[in-house]
């Protein structure tokens, strides 16, 4: 914009005066503002007044937005990158009009060039440079911080690619404390935490580094930050995370705690770190913990109404073992977690052993694990003992000693409350057995075991209605019958809501078995783990693979999703 050429325009007309016009100036130098946003957020002169002003000296309409959401082939007529480096927003279309949103009216090669970009005629309407920003983050995503970084580093020459050296340098180390990479890797925690990603993975290879983020279980990439970063971003990441910057043959693990301000809120987030020694240097992979995205109402996880109900029984009883299994990133913690906020009440005293403490609970008596000095599952596990618990967690039940002291914890009075890696429920219980646990031990411990998968939910804004084939239904058991009347959906082609993958959070499939008299039986007298599951299912279980067909068929999930989520189903 033509700062000069509006300020005279405006003092002419007696909008405003030299002083203030003055101030706004200067304003607009120090803060990159255009110098209307500066009038305006100086109180020189009203947003209403501003626009109505402009309307008649460029003979332009006032633009004014619609209280609703405006239609998606309205907001796809202009490419979120060319909003951003144009400053406008599409306003409204009208056959092959396409009227534009601005804060520049004095900008004579903008409708030529948006001409030739979008195919439409352009007419102009002014707004200010603020809503224009807002619309842009509502509808089309906020600019991702470590993008502007990047962007920044280019432009100042930052971004150029050098050749790789073995070893990292003092000169190299150095640049870990340079503005850019301290702004890159400030920029890159911040924008995973709004992003409610679960990770963030740092790569190095010969010619690039790659960094990715994970969203709802799916890795994402980011722009690839320039190669002669590659120490200083690593180096970095160790200063926060207080380790040893110059070991780079060892693995190394680490924590960083940052402050985090969105929505006028400051909340503090932990990251795990981990570095780990591959071929072209060192591997950083941040696990972001963030208690705010943390779920802790069992209504709101996706339980089936009945496996609730079993899970809720088993929970409250005085005594037994409550298994909770499944493979890494299925939401074992998040389970645990929200029934032992269920039981935290001043007259219960729970223990917990966990590897690592993920979150910090007032009211547990929390334990970090730590086997390098002796401090394994199964030594917590018997200390716990002689602290007079009413229930215990253990993060995990990795091997005959920690799983014989839980039986025997269960047998005398304890709630024990665990996790185990097994593909489903009914196979838990061989599991067990081959750990070497009796079989009369397991049928007498056991009061439930719960295997659990987490399905991505389809974007409730762009996913798309189908017709599945024959053959599509019948790969999961269902007959076209079994869909009449129903409205199935698939993934649609990706918007800003879900950021293109076209799925957006996630939820929990359940696979809940009770130990009944019955199955109790059953183990005593070593029947066959394929009988146990039949009888499971005669009594009301559902298979993982049928309560992620009941989350297709309400149209929360994919055809595809369920298939991938429970192959072994």
């Amino acid at each position: 914009m033509d700062n000069a050429k509006l300020i005279n325009l405006l003092l002419k007309y007696k909008a405003i005066k030299p002083e203030q016009a003055k101030k706004a100036l200067e304003l607009s130098r120090q803060s990159g503002k255009d110098v209307l946003q500066s009038l305006i957020d100086l109180g020189f002169i009203s947003e209403e007044r501003l626009l109505r002003i402009l309307s008649q000296l460029f003979h332009v309409q006032i633009a004014e937005f619609p209280e609703g959401d405006l239609p998606e082939e309205l907001i796809k007529t202009i490419p979120p990158d060319i909003a951003r480096k144009y400053q406008v927003f599409p306003y409204k279309k009208k056959g092959k009009m396409l009227v534009v949103a601005t804060s520049d009216p004095t900008n004579v090669e903008l409708i030529d060039n948006l001409a030739f970009l979008t195919g439409y005629r352009i007419s102009l309407a002014i707004t200010t440079e603020k809503k224009i920003n807002q619309l842009i983050n509502k509808y089309y995503g906020e600019e991702s911080k470590a993008a502007e970084a990047l962007k920044e580093a280019e432009e100042e020459g930052e971004a150029e690619v050098v050749e790789e050296k073995e070893e990292a340098t003092e000169a190299e180390l150095q640049v870990a404390k340079e503005a850019p990479v301290v702004k890159y890797v400030n920029a890159l925690l911040v924008d995973a935490v709004r992003q409610h990603a679960s990770d963030i993975h740092i790569e190095p290879f010969e010619k690039f580094i790659r960094v990715r983020f994970r969203i709802d279980g799916t890795l994402h990439e980011l722009p690839r930050p320039p190669l002669k970063w590659k120490h200083g971003i690593v180096a970095r990441v160790k200063i926060l995370a207080r380790l040893d910057i110059a070991e780079r043959r060892l693995p190394q693990d680490g924590h960083i705690k940052l402050k985090v301000k969105e929505g006028g809120k400051e909340r503090v987030i932990d990251f795990r770190v981990s570095t780990l020694p591959v071929k072209h240097g060192e591997k950083v992979v941040l696990r972001i913990l963030d208690k705010s995205n943390l779920t802790l109402d069992l209504e709101k996880l996706g339980f089936e109404k009945e496996a609730l109900e079993k899970f809720m029984y088993a929970i409250s009883r005085p005594y037994g073992i409550v298994l909770v299994t499944g493979p890494t990133g299925s939401g074992k913690t998040t389970t645990l977690y929200s029934a032992l906020s269920i039981l935290n009440k001043p007259d219960v005293n729970i223990m917990t052993a966990e590897d690592p403490v993920e979150y910090d609970f007032p009211g547990l008596n929390q334990v970090q694990i730590r086997e390098e000095i002796g401090l394994t599952f199964a030594a917590a596990l018997r200390s716990f003992l002689r602290q007079d618990p009413d229930i215990i967690m253990v993060g995990e039940i990795r091997d005959e000693e920690t799983a014989s002291i839980a039986v025997k914890a269960a047998l005398t009075g304890h709630l024990v409350l665990s996790t185990l890696h097994t593909n489903d429920a009914p196979s838990t219980i061989t599991r067990l057995i081959d750990m070497g646990i009796p079989p009369y031990l397991v049928a007498d411990s056991l009061v439930l075991i719960q295997a659990q998968r987490l399905v991505r939910r389809l974007c409730p804004k762009c996913k798309k209605p189908y017709k599945p084939t024959v053959e599509e239904l019948r790969a999961v058991g269902l007959e076209p019958q079994d869909i009449e009347g129903k409205t199935v959906y698939k993934k649609g082609d990706g918007c800003e809501v879900c950021r293109g993958s076209g799925y957006k959070g996630r939820e929990g499939i359940y696979e809940v078995m009770l130990i009944t008299p019955e199955i109790r039986e059953m183990i005593l007298n070593k029947r066959p783990i394929a009988e146990i599951r039949e009888k499971a299912r005669e009594q009301g279980m559902l298979t993982l693979r049928e309560a992620a067909m009941l989350k297709f068929l309400r149209g929360i999930t994919s055809l595809e999703e369920v298939i991938a989520r429970t192959m072994e189903g």
